[in-house]
């Protein structure tokens, strides 16, 4: 028999309580394995979203960051890793991928001539719109089955959850 989609969250659920009997109460729990399960599938929604770009997920959040920066298009490497929450090794690593296809360049500071920025390329930049653009075309395809207000509602739901947890992270 086939399952529906979300029926394997009250399976989940009745396993927990069939296994854990004298738990007192495992809702945090499932909250975050259906968080779990949205992460999951987001990626592959980004992954498949990126595909044809020959991108990866982390290539375009260094490019929209740079985007977002507005224009000339560029930030510090430090700025780049605090705001992605990457580690210095890493974004180094993803940034000589980005010049290697020619998405991004380190350049002079011109207030510091110690220190460099990355700044997006014309290529670059023709790069991350065609992302966004596919971006926001496939997101609006992926959830046109929720009406305005569901949309509204879990918008709010969502961001009292991201600030619960960030809390607890960010103490």
């Amino acid at each position: 028999m086939i399952q529906k989609p979300t029926e394997w969250v009250d399976d989940f659920s009745e396993a927990w309580a069939r296994e854990y009997p004298d738990a007192e109460d495992t809702s945090g729990l499932l909250l975050i394995a259906l968080l779990a399960r949205l992460s999951v599938l987001i990626d592959s929604f980004q992954q498949e979203t990126l595909a044809p770009l020959e991108l990866m997920p982390s290539d375009y959040a260094v490019l929209a960051a740079l985007r977002r920066a507005g224009p000339p298009y560029e930030l510090a490497p430090s700025q780049l890793y605090s705001a992605l929450e990457r580690s210095s090794g890493g974004m180094t690593k993803m940034l000589k991928r980005l010049e290697g296809l020619e998405l991004v360049q380190r350049v002079d500071d011109p207030e510091d001539r110690r220190s460099i920025l990355v700044r997006l390329t014309r290529t670059g930049r023709a790069v991350e719109e065609s992302a966004f653009k596919a971006f926001l075309s496939n997101t609006h395809e992926l959830l046109e089955a929720a009406s305005s207000s569901e949309l509204v509602a879990i918008d709010d739901a969502m961001r009292s959850l991201l600030g619960i947890i960030e809390r607890h992270f960010y103490r």
